[in-house]
């Protein structure tokens, strides 16, 4: 392979193409250690190396990464992209840390259904995941075991909005209800909870 450009970046940071394609972003100390310059060709063994080294940082981001909030591997991975990782690397940290239960869409579906089903609606919440990455197959089966339904959701909502709501107009409830409806809840829990 040969070294066909090194960008220099910020931060001591150095992004490597080799045969017209980007590759990896090296540190100045890295491209100096490989002995990297434009127009050399590096064998086998040194690509590879160089390879090991970015992986291991590849891991060790996806762990930082998952350290303080968890993810979908789909956020994970954009992440990772926006890092200047490569798919190839992309994956093999994914499944890394997915080896090690660092990364679980089920897990996290579940966590954050069990999170929010007190302030958002069935809707809501699986558009949600969706954006998020997970898949619409596995938000089904979790809303059949975790979701205990939306009336006690619907019920917060209305007592943050009013102390009383007998002593509301048609008139209120109607914009109430409308409120609900633009949440995504159901018009038959919405009327059911209102009793219009």
């Amino acid at each position: 392979m040969i070294v066909t450009r090194l960008e220099y970046k910020d931060k001591g940071k150095v992004k490597v193409y080799m045969d017209g394609d980007y590759h990896f972003t090296l540190y100045l100390k890295d491209v100096k250690t490989f002995s990297l310059k434009e127009g050399n060709q590096i064998s086998k063994e040194d690509y590879q190396e160089i390879v090991n080294v970015v992986l291991h940082r590849a891991k060790l981001k996806a762990m930082a990464i998952l350290k303080y909030m968890d993810r979908t591997e789909q956020e994970l991975s954009y992440k990772l992209k926006q890092a200047g990782y490569v798919e190839e690397i992309i994956m093999a940290a994914i499944d890394y840390v997915k080896s090690y239960h660092y990364l679980d869409d089920e897990r996290y579906a579940r966590n954050y259904i069990e999170y929010k089903k007190s302030a958002k609606s069935k809707r809501q919440i699986e558009m949600e995941l969706i954006n998020n990455g997970v898949s619409k197959n596995l938000i089904q089966q979790l809303f059949e075991n975790e979701y205990s339904g939306e009336e006690e959701a619907i019920s917060k909502l209305i007592a943050k909005k009013t102390k009383n709501i007998e002593l509301k107009s048609k008139e209120e409830k109607l914009k109430l209800a409308n409120y609900l409806y633009n949440k995504g809840y159901s018009m038959d829990l919405i009327k059911k909870s209102l009793e219009l």
